[in-house]
């Protein structure tokens, strides 16, 4: 089960590389036309999907405080959202049902744009580590609309001929969100 991000080894060959682009533009697809039931089927039914809060602080000049992680909410502090596939797939049904959540109806738009793909190879063979910045408008109404822009750590495990996401892990810039509600999913 991966519980953390890999430890990154070496990058990985253009051809790899471009199937992982391609794997991620086809979620960032899937997302955007509201096909949430294939897009939660990218995910293996081990994985680990959060978002850290985040608090703006002071550095000091002790050697690593720059380090993002400093910034980033851990064990004892919350999350702004941490699920497995079980409270995916969860999500996934409230988005869909007939009852939607008050936050999807009418239902978002959303625009979904990846980009800055990093992939290295890990310590496990047939699984990749995998860097990328996002940019996600989410609209409503007329004049709603909310971006988010972050970064996500991922883990693909090779699945086949494709990928599966093992670990997820989305991290805003912004410390503040917005948004009345995140039903989105990045």
């Amino acid at each position: 089960m991966t519980t953390a991000m890999a430890k990154r080894g070496a990058p990985v060959d253009m051809a790899t590389w471009f199937s992982v682009n391609r794997f991620l533009t086809e979620e960032a697809r899937l997302l955007d036309n509201r096909e949430y039931e294939k897009w939660v089927e990218l995910f293996t039914e081990d994985v680990h999907y959060f978002i850290p809060s985040r608090k703006v602080r002071m550095i000091s000049a002790k050697p690593g405080d720059r380090d993002l992680e400093h910034e980033l909410s851990s064990d004892g502090r919350p999350w702004v959202m941490s699920e497995n596939i079980h409270e995916l797939r969860l999500r996934v049904a409230r988005v869909n049902s007939a009852r939607q959540l008050w936050c999807e109806n009418p239902p978002a738009r959303n625009r979904h744009l990846v980009t800055n793909v990093e992939t290295y190879h890990t310590e496990v063979a047939e699984e990749l580590s995998v860097r990328s910045s996002f940019a996600v408008l989410h609209a409503r109404f007329d004049s709603q609309g909310t971006t988010f822009i972050g970064e996500r750590q991922d883990v693909l495990r090779r699945a086949g001929d494709t990928y599966k996401i093992a670990y997820r892990k989305v991290v805003l810039d912004s410390t503040v969100i917005w948004a009345g509600a995140i039903s989105t999913f990045f």
